[in-house]
């Protein structure tokens, strides 16, 4: 979907954002009946996960000192093409054939089954010796990892499999197990809209002799790109819960299909830019009517908007979005910023701005109607006054 057939869907959503057909998503009374403050959990929640995404670096070296005090065997990969070479070189080496697979948005987007098929390995195993896992955090002080399983069956599989592979992207960490607790339950509620936590697991692996084998994947697939942008790398606090979509009317509007990608949601509008390119996902900085249901919402407080304002402020300023664009925002910047514009008769400042935006854009936008007065007006008035 290109950039005017998003702003097409924004003009539509914006008409129907107060009516539109959104899942019932009101986690209030959840929340309350486990703790006293719906802010005070997401601000714990956003300070947990702020204290590893902050010191980074130094955090992910310490949970691989950890690991390899547990004898446990960690790569680390830089792309998803190198993650599926290692991790294809790895069960060549074990000579497995099939593996239990667990379902991730993550594995979809590194297109983790059709890699696994290419290469004659089953992603259904009879035998159960191999599991390869997706952990929805890992824990770096005590180099453990929680999970969220869809059922009995599939965490004792796991379990229960000899050769454990679990995978993580950079930033699915935090750093004490003394806070998963809060993780537990929000995971429960905002993934779920549950109570009671789901079927969860803590496994701290520890290799003694042959009884079991651990590999872990620490997985960047470009992540790390957002690093270096103060703004943008809040979005790497996400926890996948998947809350955001449901109380989006833009997605609920176009759903997945226009993305072009496993990454979906009002969170993929900030991330995809950077971590796949500019030029097929720019038009993403318009799917956003900036209503902050988003922001509501999310359990580590994300604030979306004011993510997309930041996409959109440096696509701008770095001329990434379409030429069309940047010419209407120069010359509207222009109009807005000229001192004897500022008071011109409302009748003559809405006919000036209809020759500056272009017909195709006035036919999707609403012409603002300007106050009578401006400030500067209502200022002098009071001065004489």
């Amino acid at each position: 979907m290109n950039t005017s057939e998003y702003k097409r869907f924004l003009r539509f959503c914006s008409k129907n954002i107060d009516n539109s057909n959104l899942e019932l998503f009101n986690v209030d009374d959840i929340v309350h009946s486990i703790f006293d403050q719906v802010e005070k959990l997401k601000g714990q929640a956003q300070r947990v996960r702020e204290k590893f995404l902050n010191n980074i670096v130094d955090n992910l070296l310490l949970f691989e000192k950890n690991c390899l005090s547990n004898n446990l065997n960690i790569n680390w990969c830089l792309s998803s093409e190198d993650f599926l070479e290692n991790l294809l070189n790895l069960l060549g080496r074990k000579k497995i054939k099939s593996v239990n697979l667990s379902s991730s948005e993550f594995f979809e987007q590194l297109d983790l089954k059709n890699s696994l098929k290419s290469d004659k390995i089953s992603t259904f195993s009879k035998d159960n010796r191999c599991f390869i896992l997706e952990a929805d955090l890992g824990i770096v002080d005590s180099a453990s990892f929680f999970s969220v399983f869809e059922s009995e069956f599939e965490m004792e599989l796991f379990l229960d499999s000899k050769i454990k592979i679990i995978i993580l992207p950079i930033n699915k960490f935090i750093c004490n197990i003394s806070d998963i607790d809060i993780f537990t339950h929000i995971f429960s509620i905002y993934k779920n809209n549950k109570s009671f936590p789901s079927l969860t697991n803590i496994f701290t692996p520890k290799q003694i002799g042959n009884q079991e084998e651990v590999y872990v994947f620490v997985v960047d697939n470009e992540q790390s790109n957002l690093l270096s942008f103060k703004e943008q790398r809040k979005a790497l606090l996400c926890i996948d819960c998947g809350a955001c979509k449901r109380v989006c009317p833009v997605y609920q509007t176009i759903k997945d299909e226009p993305y072009n990608n496993s990454l979906t949601g009002p969170i993929a509008n900030i991330l995809l830019p950077f971590i796949e390119n500019f030029d097929n996902h720019k038009h993403l900085t318009y799917n956003c009517l900036l209503c902050g249901n988003c922001t509501s919402i999310c359990p580590v407080n994300i604030s979306i908007p004011d993510l997309i304002i930041e996409n959109r402020k440096y696509f701008f300023e770095n001329k990434i979005l379409d030429h069309n664009d940047n010419i209407l925002i120069l010359s509207l910047r222009k109009f807005f910023l000229r001192n004897k514009n500022k008071n011109l008769k409302p009748w003559l400042k809405r006919y000036l701005l209809r020759r500056i935006i272009p017909k195709i854009t006035r036919k999707q936008l609403q012409i603002p109607q300007f106050a009578k007065k401006t400030f500067n007006k209502i200022q002098q008035d009071n001065n004489k006054g």
